[in-house]
């Protein structure tokens, strides 16, 4: 795609000389005109695909909170709409996952207006049997105090805003509720990433599901976000019989027991949308077959990326998370998408959230600092990342893309234009109930962490420079033993210069190390000692460059205490004398 772009503009500088030396040489048509072919005129052709997003769709978008309100009942059994609005908000979507069954949803009338009611000519105005259906959305989410919801325009009854999907999203875990909507701003004016559209929401409900009729209930502030589906594709201009998927627990990995085709005896849909849901084509050859080329390790992953990526989509797809410092962009949180009749895949991100979070993080926890967790290690972990960060070709086309960001899209200006205008419409929601009740931040704080929030993207690009330097973050494995000898060990942690890394192995009975059974250093990936005593243990290892960089390994260790203890793995040795790891599982 960048030979394409260039060959473009060459051509126009070509097209342009031309005209100008017709005009110095006056080669005008009898008409007085200018002649549109030369003389030598070419008719060389070209059939390369390239998508894009048709950013005009963004361009009414503003910061303007739209009025929605709700109005629930039951329906009929039938249509699986007979359940009430407690019945609705009293199960996480886990629940449904773990029966089979379909999340409950009831019926509803979906109206748009302003804060005095509904509004002629808005979606809804003067509907009075149900034009909707409503459920819960995103498993995270459901199990937050305040609910998401996910509204179902029925057939015929026309669309919100060219939707027959209304997501309506409350980013509990957002303090300041507006990255995601602040996101996908960003993301609209960057020529080389797909966006979808985000409106404000200020949501009413009146619950009549149990035969009552009384007032609207203020459910406070949301972030409307276009629903990435085949309506989605067809909108945006792209072809919406094409092969899409939602990243779930996916890290590139080839899976082959699970992620085989359709037509094959043992597929199994529930088990590979583990990895990759479903949203498009269920032909899966082509990502097989791109699945292939990125695991083969003897495939030169140069031409991998050339022949089944769009390279810019790819490397600012990257990029633009890498300066945001998103997190959890790998955690489920992006689509894979591939139009009919070529190899190509673009990246579409999902749920933003979490990005712009670092002074957040550490006003919850002080000893916050997760080496493995900035710049270019975020994405170490998956193999088709891992090749591309050490291929120096690619590397220098990511760097590339990360230099344009942060120079021309992501600066501080822009940045604190777009925040304080979020801010000035959102906040007066989120400082009154109901949002004030569930307030991650006092109302300081939060206007604290607003200021502060453009001067990440700096820190960030310097954590991204610091990481093309340092030693790779890696895994703690599971202690082994043959009855006599325990063995600690632990992956490789890859170098860019090839230079030698020193690892620091300590091994105790608490999580403090104030008292370690095993303390020392070595260059090697494993060292033993004598059998423990049947109990609880912890192992941290950090290693080390010649320059005295420090990288932690991925594994973390939650105490009771609510802190959170890096680069460590609890370990138990059992009565057996085998040994069993424990596993952390965080709270948001």
């Amino acid at each position: 795609m960048y030979n394409m772009k260039r060959m473009g503009k060459t051509m126009a500088g070509l097209a342009g000389a031309w005209a100008a030396a017709c005009l110095l040489s006056g080669c005008a048509s009898p008409e007085g005109g200018f002649y549109l072919i030369s003389e030598d005129e070419t008719y060389e052709t070209e059939s390369l695909y390239e998508l894009e997003d048709n950013k005009t769709l963004y361009e009414d978008e503003g910061a303007q909170v739209v009025t929605m309100y709700l109005t629930v009942g039951q329906g009929n059994e039938a249509e699986g709409t007979n359940h009430t609005w407690t019945e609705i908000n009293s199960r996480p979507l886990s629940y449904y996952e773990e029966l089979g069954i379909e999340p409950y949803k009831c019926e509803a009338v979906l109206q748009v207006g302003d804060e005095e009611g509904p509004l002629e000519g808005e979606f809804g105005y003067g509907e009075r049997s149900a034009n909707a259906t409503v459920r819960l959305r995103g498993t995270g989410a459901s199990q937050q105090q305040q609910k998401s919801y996910r509204i179902d325009i029925k057939q015929d009854m026309g669309k919100w805003q060219d939707q027959k999907v209304v997501v309506l999203n409350k980013h509990e875990a957002d303090p300041v509720r507006i990255k995601n909507k602040l996101a996908y701003s960003l993301i609209a004016e960057i020529p080389q990433m797909i966006g979808a559209r985000t409106t404000f929401v200020h949501l009413y409900v009146k619950d009549k599901t149990e035969g009552e009729d009384g007032l609207f209930r203020d459910y406070g502030l949301y972030t409307q976000v276009e629903q990435i589906n085949k309506a989605y594709l067809r909108s945006h201009g792209f072809d919406s019989e094409g092969n899409l998927y939602q990243a779930g627990s996916f890290d590139w990995g080839r899976h082959a027991d699970v992620l085989v085709n359709a037509t094959d005896a043992s597929y199994n849909l529930e088990a590979f949308e583990e990895y990759l849901e479903v949203k498009g084509s269920e032909d899966h050859s082509k990502l097989l077959a791109m699945l292939d080329a990125v695991n083969d390790e003897t495939n030169n992953i140069q031409q991998v990326v050339a022949q089944y990526f769009n390279k810019e989509n790819l490397y600012y797809w990257m990029a633009f998370h890498i300066l945001l410092g998103n997190k959890d962009v790998l955690n489920g949180n992006y689509y894979l998408y591939s139009p009919r009749g070529v190899d190509t895949w673009y990246f579409i991100s999902w749920d933003n959230d979490s990005m712009l979070e670092e002074t957040y993080q550490r006003l919850r926890d002080s000893g916050y600092d997760r080496s493995w967790d900035y710049g270019i290690f975020n994405y170490a972990d998956c193999v088709l990342f891992r090749r591309i960060l050490q291929d120096e070709t690619c590397r220098s086309e990511l760097d590339m893309a990360v230099r344009d960001l942060r120079e021309n899209y992501l600066t501080p200006e822009r940045l604190r234009e777009k925040i304080e205008e979020y801010a000035q419409a959102t906040e007066e929601y989120l400082y009154e109930l109901p949002d004030r009740t569930f307030a991650r931040v006092t109302q300081q704080q939060y206007r604290n962490l607003l200021s502060e929030m453009p001067e990440e993207v700096e820190a960030n690009f310097q954590a991204y420079n610091e990481s093309l330097t340092a030693p790779w973050p890696f895994h703690i494995l599971t202690p082994t033993t043959d009855g006599t000898t325990l063995t600690l060990q632990w992956e490789d942690a890859y170098s860019f210069q090839g230079e030698a890394v020193t690892y620091t192995v300590e091994l105790a009975r608490d999580y403090t190390f104030q008292s370690p059974i095993l303390s020392q250093q070595t260059g090697e990936t494993s060292c033993s000692l004598p059998m423990l005593q049947t109990g609880q243990y912890f192992v941290r290892v950090r290693a080390a460059n010649a320059s005295g960089q420090v990288q932690d390994a991925y594994e973390y260790y939650g105490t009771e205490a609510g802190t959170t203890e890096y680069s460590t793995l609890c370990f138990y040795v059992q009565a057996d004398g085998s040994v069993a790891i424990s596993t952390y599982i965080g709270d948001d």
